[in-house]
């Protein structure tokens, strides 16, 4: 058919020559064809036949319409669906009515098709290759709803699942979870190790992360060292318990990178919605709940939601507040408890304890408000008065001419894992004119444990070789082993009260006097509050005491008279 049956060109009278015209359209960027009323090629222009590598007499005029679709879909070069639907469209259109689609070929190209009926039957049709376009546009959808460092859904996905599981859970009464997840000390792993060691921290939990949970649920990046999943579809708590545990079983796994070994642990909230009259919108809120509970609780560990903590987190948050301000207002002081050298029956020197001096509530011990050193923040300003009032307090005595042997300080993991504690020290010391020889840091066995142990290591060892004691606080109730006291230089162990006050423990009192005798360490026992304890511990052999059965930890006004009144050290 001649293909001005097909379409009106314009003529010589005109002004345009119709070769031209033809030149022209053969030559257009996109695909053009033209079919006429009898369902075969009028013509086509030579990007339609490269679009779909057509054979040469499938291009020319005559060319059946269907044996060109059957060679693109043998092919691999048609559409994979909606080709009939989009013929059935076009042939009911009215003449000059574009029908358009956009589908996707076999080969993996889109393209854009237009179909315009003509008044004498028949069609045209242009066909583009959008295939850049739609990548582009695909990329730019995924990285609305992706993290670009681990490629996680961010939190806009998060979002976007939270409130679908939610409709859900509301139409169909279906059963979802989620969780919450923080990496422990994650600015610390920063500040000490480095940014490069902090995102392959957060590549390795991503992939831990979907090695952990179902392939249906939404793990996402919520920003910095946050994560968190939707779970859609589950039976009951378990399917909620079951991927947690696996993820901690991985957790314990080392990270390898760049020749250092270090460990991931994290804090896990998770909220479970199973109750069809419960709102579910108050899931994100239990979640967060539950995951402060697991940072309050000491960190590495899960915390699923109960009603009560509600009431919990609230309390913890005032309690936190209230130290903020004490802080701000200088309420935190020091008292001070004597160390007694049991063989010489003088004071050795003393623990430097923190006291809150509560506007209402009197003077406050730290149990009062230990979820304060559970707070990174508070627990760094925390310690940071109590190094600055003792060593200020200690440089006083000595100007007095008080014999106060050493004082110890009780330093928090925060401190340690700052990078910065055997600097800061040292500073303070040589501004307060301080001999390191009278000062002793206090830590306990879980500052040795986890990612940070060589930071803590390096620091431990700067502050001995300055002349700084390092006693072991609390031995026995954690998990420091014998590969611990041979790794750092360790001066004191000290025995937790609960060793010493419980009579079925003297096996355990005995065996680490023994041990610090053997490994050169003076041992130090806490909680001695009557004299058969005091000689129970003398028989086997105990450096050094300190409790109630010398003194209770008291002002730093009145430490002068109690040495004066006990003896020269």
């Amino acid at each position: 058919m001649p293909i001005s049956n097909v379409i009106s060109l314009p003529s010589r009278r005109q002004g345009v020559e119709p070769e031209l015209i033809l030149a022209a359209l053969g030559n257009l960027p996109h695909g053009l064809c033209m079919v006429g009323s009898d369902g075969r090629l009028a013509f086509c222009n030579l990007a339609f036949a490269a679009l779909y590598d057509l054979p040469q007499h499938l291009t020319e005029p005559g060319a059946p319409r269907e044996a060109i679709i059957a060679h693109c879909l043998r092919t691999g070069q048609g559409p994979m669906r909606g080709v009939a639907e989009h013929l059935a469209k076009s042939a009911t259109a009215a003449p000059g009515q574009a029908v358009i689609g956009e589908y996707e070929l076999a080969d993996g190209r889109t393209v854009r098709v237009s179909h315009t009926p003509l008044a004498g039957g028949g069609y045209v049709a242009t066909h583009e290759d959008i295939s850049d376009r739609v990548a582009a546009s695909a990329q730019i959808a995924f990285l609305a709803y992706r993290d670009t460092l681990t490629r996680l859904p961010n939190r806009a996905a998060f979002q976007k699942s939270f409130e679908n599981a939610v409709a859900a859970a509301e139409r169909a009464g279906e059963m979802f979870g989620v969780i919450m997840i923080d990496v422990d000390h994650f600015k610390d792993i920063n500040d000490t190790l480095g940014h490069d060691a902090g995102d392959a921290l957060l590549l390795s939990l991503a992939d831990l992360l979907r090695r952990a949970f179902r392939k249906s649920d939404t793990v996402s990046r919520l920003g910095g060292d946050e994560f968190a999943v939707v779970l859609r579809g589950l039976a009951g708590p378990e399917d909620l318990a079951r991927p947690i545990e696996t993820l901690q079983a991985l957790l314990r796994t080392p990270i390898e990178h760049a020749g250092r070994s270090f460990t991931i642990s994290a804090s896990i909230g998770a909220a479970l919605h199973e109750d069809p009259d419960a709102d579910p919108l108050h899931l994100l809120k239990n979640a967060d709940v539950a995951l402060y509970e697991a940072k309050a609780g000491g960190r590495n560990r899960c915390v699923v939601f109960q009603p009560a903590m509600r009431t919990q987190v609230e309390q913890r948050v005032e309690l936190l507040r209230e130290v903020r301000l004490g802080l701000a207002q200088g309420e935190f002081d020091l008292f001070y408890q004597p160390v007694v050298d049991i063989a010489a029956n003088r004071v050795a020197g003393f623990e430097a304890l923190m006291r809150w001096n509560h506007p209402e509530q009197g003077v406050l011990a730290p149990g009062a408000f230990m979820a304060a050193f559970d707070d990174s923040d508070l627990s760094l300003k925390l310690g940071e008065v109590a190094l600055e009032r003792a060593l200020g307090q200690m440089r006083a005595w000595l100007d007095e001419g008080v014999e106060l042997g050493r004082v110890a300080i009780n330093v928090s993991t925060e401190q340690f894992r700052s990078g910065r504690l055997a600097s800061d020290i040292a500073d303070r010391l040589a501004r307060w004119n301080v001999p390191a020889s009278r000062l002793t840091i206090e830590v306990t066995e879980n500052v040795y444990m986890g990612w940070g142990a060589d930071v803590v290591a390096s620091t431990v060892r700067q502050l001995h070789d300055t002349g700084v004691l390092i006693a072991l606080d609390d031995f026995g109730t954690g998990y420091a082993s014998l590969a611990n006291l041979r790794q750092f230089p360790v001066d004191r162990l000290k025995i937790d009260k609960s060793f010493v006050q419980n009579v079925e423990d003297d096996a355990i009192v005995r065996a680490v006097i023994n041990l610090g005798a053997s490994m050169g360490m003076k041992v130090v026992a806490e909680g001695v509050e009557k004299p058969e304890q005091l000689a129970t511990l003398s028989g086997y052999g105990c450096d050094q005491v300190q409790g109630y059965h010398f003194a209770r930890p008291m002002p730093a006004a009145e430490v002068a008279d109690f040495v004066a009144r006990f003896g020269q050290v």
